[in-house]
């Protein structure tokens, strides 16, 4: 199916360039978090087999092959950036998990279908939350859940640490890999602090809770500059 233009253009663009290169260096610019807090996200999944779960935003699938391992787990890998599910396939074992080339704003998927959904770095890189929101929860069945995990803002005096790796660490660390990190290096910071200054925590939260998912809890990790957030279908 074609794909919209626009916001989906700047993933595609920034993150094309480094699909083959990706899943080291993101561990070392996280100080070796990234892997820690994938396992505190799906630690929250906890939904008896058998189960269909996609994983939107899949990246280089490395969520989706951690939940493929598990037994009477379903996966669907979906992702709006062709060079990184290509890795993704390539990592992965033969016709598991199944990987799709679609936008979280706009998916082929029927309503009701899958029993849990799950994305990271996602609503940075949409046009608008809420509706994106919405989306991904028609596709949850009643009593299915939805859970998430991006960067955030630490708050107190973590704060001026997290501006001195995102503001100097990152865009000097990623110069010295590629042109490709570089940019992705200079990028996060601003992104990162644009995005929670329009939506903050408590905002994001309302608007979880307005699509549907009444019980959405949020946990802050590594001093705050990474939030996860998971809540359950109502009925």
């Amino acid at each position: 199916m074609p794909l919209p233009t626009g916001a989906a253009d700047l993933p595609r663009s920034i993150f094309s360039g480094i699909a083959t290169n990706y899943d080291l260096p993101a561990q070392l610019f996280s100080l070796f978090q990234y892997r820690r807090w994938h396992r505190i996200l799906l630690s929250q999944l906890s939904l008896a087999p058998p189960v269909r779960i996609l994983d939107m935003a899949t990246g280089t699938g490395a969520l989706a092959l951690r939940l493929a391992e598990r037994q009477g787990v379903e996966v669907i890998a979906a992702d709006i950036t062709r060079p990184m599910l290509l890795k993704a396939k390539a990592r992965a074992k033969t016709g598991h998990p199944d990987f799709l080339e679609c936008t979280a704003e706009a998916s082929p998927f029927v309503d009701n279908v899958f029993d849990a959904i799950i994305f990271a770095y996602l609503l940075r890189y949409v046009a608008d939350v809420p509706s994106t929101l919405r989306e991904m929860a028609r596709l949850i069945r009643p009593g299915g859940v939805m859970l998430s995990l991006d960067f955030a803002v630490p708050p107190g005096v973590a704060y001026p640490l997290w501006r001195l790796h995102t503001g100097l660490v990152l865009p000097l660390g990623g110069a010295l890999l590629s042109p490709g990190w570089r940019r992705v290096g200079s990028f996060l910071g601003p992104s990162i602090r644009d995005f929670y200054r329009r939506w903050p925590e408590d905002r994001l939260l309302q608007a979880w809770r307005d699509c549907g998912f009444p019980d959405v809890q949020a946990r802050r990790l590594s001093l705050g500059g990474a939030l996860i957030v998971w809540g359950t279908k109502a009925p």
